[in-house]
């Protein structure tokens, strides 16, 4: 079984390769923009989970569409499982929606080691496959961004978020 094989199809009839066909729009766009603008801080960590989540969400975002993920460290890795944890441990979710984050997150995490992987010598350009490297569409990452949107919308009271020190970026 090949390292992205695993996201192929899961639980539900749900499968990654549909989710990254078919065309997302937003529903919770105005919701993330007032988490932006309230609870995201210039810079650092945010104090209000929901902003954190967020935060995380949009660097995950930026690191694979403006840089090909050539950054990734464990500090993007540790967004992706947190993001992950925190919204398949809400009781808000349906089971279908925890089936779309868990496969979202996963496959941008395994993208983002691939790229690790190759910008530390262990995949070698003969071997590279540049599909595997960054997931750049909009899409996935707008699934998440309304999953968190949902969180804001059932719960539009700061949830406190103590900042993890071990977390530079």
């Amino acid at each position: 079984m090949g390292i992205f094989d695993k996201f192929k199809k899961q639980e539900n009839n749900i499968s990654l390769e549909q989710l990254k066909r078919e065309p997302y729009e937003q529903e919770n766009f105005e919701t993330c923009k007032w988490i932006w603008k309230n609870y995201v801080p210039k810079s650092g960590q945010a104090s209000v989970l929901q902003g954190e989540l967020l935060r995380e969400l949009e660097k995950l975002r930026c690191e694979a569409q403006d840089n090909g993920n050539i950054n990734w460290d464990s500090d993007f890795s540790y967004f992706c499982n947190f993001i992950k944890q925190t919204l398949c441990n809400q009781t808000i979710y349906a089971d279908d929606e925890k089936v779309k984050i868990k496969l979202i997150l996963s496959y941008l995490q395994e993208c983002g080691e691939y790229a690790e992987k190759f910008h530390n010598g262990q995949i070698s350009d003969k071997e590279l496959d540049v599909e595997k490297i960054a997931y750049v569409g909009d899409n996935l990452y707008d699934i998440v961004a309304d999953a968190i949107g949902k969180l804001q919308l059932q719960h539009p009271d700061p949830i406190p978020f103590e900042k993890n020190g071990e977390i530079k970026r």
